[in-house]
Protein backbone atom coordinates (compact mmCIF):
# COMPACT_ATOMS: atom_id res chain seq x y z
CA UNK A 1 0.00 0.00 0.00
CA UNK A 2 2.98 2.50 0.84
CA UNK A 3 3.97 2.48 -2.44
CA UNK A 4 1.03 2.09 -4.30
CA UNK A 5 2.70 -1.67 -5.28
CA UNK A 6 0.30 -3.92 -7.17
CA UNK A 7 -1.79 -1.62 -8.10
CA UNK A 8 -2.67 -1.04 -12.21
CA UNK A 9 -1.95 2.05 -13.55
CA UNK A 10 -5.06 2.35 -14.86
CA UNK A 11 -6.91 1.54 -11.26
CA UNK A 12 -4.83 5.10 -10.21
CA UNK A 13 -6.74 6.60 -12.84
CA UNK A 14 -9.69 5.08 -11.98
CA UNK A 15 -9.71 6.22 -8.71
CA UNK A 16 -8.60 9.76 -9.32
CA UNK A 17 -12.03 10.02 -12.05
CA UNK A 18 -14.32 8.39 -9.32
CA UNK A 19 -12.67 11.35 -6.89
CA UNK A 20 -13.34 13.92 -8.85
CA UNK A 21 -16.66 12.80 -10.05
CA UNK A 22 -17.48 12.57 -5.97
CA UNK A 23 -16.64 16.14 -5.57
CA UNK A 24 -19.65 17.17 -8.30
CA UNK A 25 -22.65 16.66 -6.05
CA UNK A 26 -21.27 19.01 -3.50
CA UNK A 27 -20.49 21.40 -6.17
CA UNK A 28 -24.44 20.35 -7.06
CA UNK A 29 -25.81 21.08 -3.94
CA UNK A 30 -24.53 24.19 -3.45
CA UNK A 31 -25.28 25.47 -7.03
CA UNK A 32 -28.73 24.73 -6.08
CA UNK A 33 -28.97 25.95 -2.62
CA UNK A 34 -27.33 29.84 -4.39
CA UNK A 35 -29.69 29.44 -7.78
CA UNK A 36 -32.70 27.42 -6.73
CA UNK A 37 -33.02 27.37 -2.64
CA UNK A 38 -37.20 26.01 -2.80
CA UNK A 39 -36.28 23.31 -5.74
CA UNK A 40 -35.03 20.65 -3.63
CA UNK A 41 -33.89 19.75 -0.30
CA UNK A 42 -30.23 20.96 -1.58
CA UNK A 43 -28.78 21.26 2.54
CA UNK A 44 -30.29 17.95 3.69
CA UNK A 45 -28.81 16.07 0.01
CA UNK A 46 -25.48 17.82 0.55
CA UNK A 47 -25.11 17.46 4.44
CA UNK A 48 -25.82 14.00 3.77
CA UNK A 49 -23.32 13.31 1.45
CA UNK A 50 -20.82 14.66 3.01
CA UNK A 51 -21.34 12.61 5.65
CA UNK A 52 -21.24 9.81 3.50
CA UNK A 53 -18.02 10.39 2.28
CA UNK A 54 -16.46 11.73 5.43
CA UNK A 55 -17.56 8.05 6.86
CA UNK A 56 -16.05 6.88 3.35
CA UNK A 57 -12.58 7.88 4.24
CA UNK A 58 -12.91 6.96 7.64
CA UNK A 59 -13.22 3.77 6.41
CA UNK A 60 -10.52 3.89 4.62
CA UNK A 61 -8.46 4.95 7.45
CA UNK A 62 -9.81 1.75 9.27
CA UNK A 63 -8.47 -0.57 6.58
CA UNK A 64 -5.29 0.95 6.82
CA UNK A 65 -5.16 0.45 10.57
CA UNK A 66 -6.27 -3.20 9.48
CA UNK A 67 -3.59 -4.07 7.58
CA UNK A 68 -0.53 -1.96 9.02
CA UNK A 69 -1.81 -1.06 12.51
CA UNK A 70 1.66 -1.46 13.58
CA UNK A 71 2.95 1.02 11.62
CA UNK A 72 -0.08 3.52 12.27
CA UNK A 73 1.64 6.75 13.91
CA UNK A 74 -2.06 6.79 15.69
CA UNK A 75 -4.95 4.23 16.25
CA UNK A 76 -7.07 4.44 13.20
CA UNK A 77 -9.66 2.30 14.60
CA UNK A 78 -10.37 4.74 17.32
CA UNK A 79 -10.33 8.32 15.05
CA UNK A 80 -12.01 6.31 11.88
CA UNK A 81 -14.62 5.77 14.32
CA UNK A 82 -14.99 8.79 15.87
CA UNK A 83 -15.09 11.17 12.68
CA UNK A 84 -17.64 8.38 11.18
CA UNK A 85 -19.58 9.43 14.56
CA UNK A 86 -19.25 12.96 14.24
CA UNK A 87 -20.04 13.23 10.67
CA UNK A 88 -23.42 11.37 11.57
CA UNK A 89 -23.74 14.26 14.59
CA UNK A 90 -23.74 16.60 11.88
CA UNK A 91 -26.85 15.35 10.48
CA UNK A 92 -28.84 15.58 13.68
CA UNK A 93 -27.58 19.44 14.09
CA UNK A 94 -30.31 21.93 13.53
CA UNK A 95 -30.59 23.52 9.90
CA UNK A 96 -28.08 26.33 8.99
CA UNK A 97 -24.36 26.48 8.87
CA UNK A 98 -23.31 24.29 11.68
CA UNK A 99 -23.23 20.58 9.68
CA UNK A 100 -21.45 22.48 7.14
CA UNK A 101 -18.86 23.96 9.53
CA UNK A 102 -18.85 20.58 11.27
CA UNK A 103 -18.27 18.60 7.92
CA UNK A 104 -15.39 21.27 7.16
CA UNK A 105 -13.35 20.38 10.77
CA UNK A 106 -14.29 16.68 9.93
CA UNK A 107 -12.74 16.58 6.71
CA UNK A 108 -9.60 18.63 7.73
CA UNK A 109 -8.93 16.09 10.65
CA UNK A 110 -9.00 13.47 8.19
CA UNK A 111 -6.49 15.27 5.77
CA UNK A 112 -4.42 15.64 8.81
CA UNK A 113 -4.32 12.02 9.96
CA UNK A 114 -3.73 11.76 5.84
CA UNK A 115 -0.23 13.57 5.97
CA UNK A 116 0.57 11.64 9.05
CA UNK A 117 0.07 8.16 7.01
CA UNK A 118 1.82 9.71 4.27
CA UNK A 119 4.86 10.37 6.42
CA UNK A 120 4.77 6.61 7.71
CA UNK A 121 4.45 5.46 4.12
CA UNK A 122 1.04 4.34 4.88
CA UNK A 123 -0.62 5.21 1.95
CA UNK A 124 1.14 6.49 -1.47
CA UNK A 125 2.22 10.08 -3.00
CA UNK A 126 -0.52 9.90 -5.44
CA UNK A 127 -3.26 9.06 -2.84
CA UNK A 128 -2.11 12.10 -0.60
CA UNK A 129 -2.33 14.66 -3.01
CA UNK A 130 -5.69 13.41 -4.27
CA UNK A 131 -7.17 13.33 -1.06
CA UNK A 132 -5.51 16.98 -0.32
CA UNK A 133 -7.21 18.43 -3.75
CA UNK A 134 -10.12 16.58 -3.17
CA UNK A 135 -11.16 18.17 0.64
CA UNK A 136 -9.85 21.34 -0.58
CA UNK A 137 -12.49 21.23 -2.97
CA UNK A 138 -15.02 19.58 -0.56
CA UNK A 139 -14.21 22.19 2.19
CA UNK A 140 -14.79 25.10 -0.42
CA UNK A 141 -18.24 23.71 -1.49
CA UNK A 142 -19.02 23.06 2.45
CA UNK A 143 -17.79 26.67 3.83
CA UNK A 144 -20.15 28.44 0.89
CA UNK A 145 -22.82 26.33 1.87
CA UNK A 146 -22.81 27.46 5.25
CA UNK A 147 -22.67 30.68 3.65
CA UNK A 148 -25.57 29.96 1.53
CA UNK A 149 -27.72 28.82 4.27
CA UNK A 150 -27.16 31.06 6.92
Amino acid sequence: LAQGDGMPPNSIGTARLLTFAGILPFAAGLAGQVLAPEAAPWREWTAAYGAVIAAFIAGIHWAVHLFHGDKAPINLLISSNVLALAAWGALLLPAGPGPFRLLVVIFLALVLIDRRLRAAELIPEWFYRLRLQASAAVSLCLLSMAVAVM
